[in-house]
């Protein structure tokens, strides 16, 4: 049951990076956007997590292979990103291809 609680939550991540890439998120991004401010509030509920998420890879001291198991999730989401995004050239998503 576990692992398809992960699979569960990379898919809903990677949907949340799909939807900030492609439609901008009220949440958290991207910066380079611009918002209406008629847009709704998001509703995606794997958007604030990943905003908790990308704070803590941007932060963490940790930094050694294994180390830190919410920076191992990040580099997951960002590697299965990479293998299945069909616009590589155009994508924003860091470290795609």
């Amino acid at each position: 049951m576990e692992e398809r609680q992960i699979y569960l939550q990379l898919y809903e991540a990677m949907e949340a990076l799909l939807h900030i890439r492609r439609d901008g998120c009220r949440t958290i991004g991207p910066r380079d956007k611009l918002l209406r401010a008629s847009q709704p509030a998001c509703g995606f509920p794997a958007c604030k997590g990943l905003e908790t998420l990308v704070r803590h890879f941007s932060s963490c001291k940790v930094r050694v292979p294994g180390g830190c198991v919410h920076c191992k999730r990040m580099w997951q989401l960002l590697e299965l990103h990479s293998r299945m995004c069909t616009e590589p050239d155009d994508c924003q998503v860091p470290l795609c291809r």
